[in-house]
């Protein structure tokens, strides 16, 4: 099973609430998770996640939006989809390692520490469980410059 480390922080400026190690212990099991340790003198959670179907709760972000209250809003309009202005050049000698190849582009996104720490996280757990140890699936962030 997964087991990630987040901030205590982190989770609770996500969520918009204030948790005890008691309510957190009980707020996990809506997403399968188990507080297994909390540093107090570092604020950080050791959570192990008892579904490995869900690899988008192996972040803080991901637990985050799950426990956050969902509001109910009508949208005001349909979202589109702008044309995209960027292209992914594939070279020859890569299309025989990698033949799928898949990217997104994050605008106004103020890249911290605590964010790159889970970005590369997840990246890890993703490339370790569904990648088999980085044999078929390679993960990267990469400045778009």
């Amino acid at each position: 099973m997964p087991t990630i480390t987040v901030l205590k922080s982190d989770l609770e400026a996500l969520t918009g609430k204030r948790f005890t190690p008691v309510q957190l212990e009980s707020t996990l099991s809506l997403v399968k998770g188990e507080l297994k340790e909390y540093v107090e003198a570092t604020g950080e959670l050791r959570i192990e996640l008892n579904d490995t179907n869900r690899p988008d709760l192996w972040c803080v972000e991901g637990i985050a939006r799950h426990l956050r209250p969902v509001k109910a809003t009508k949208p005001s309009r349909k979202a589109t989809r702008p044309a995209s202005v960027h292209r992914i050049k594939v070279t020859s000698d890569v299309r025989g390692v990698r033949p799928y190849i898949g990217a997104c582009v994050a605008h106004n996104v103020g890249v911290t520490d605590a964010l790159l720490t889970q970005f590369i996280q997840t990246q890890e757990k993703l490339a370790e469980l569904y990648g088999r140890r980085r044999q078929t699936v390679s993960i990267g962030l990469y400045p778009l410059q």
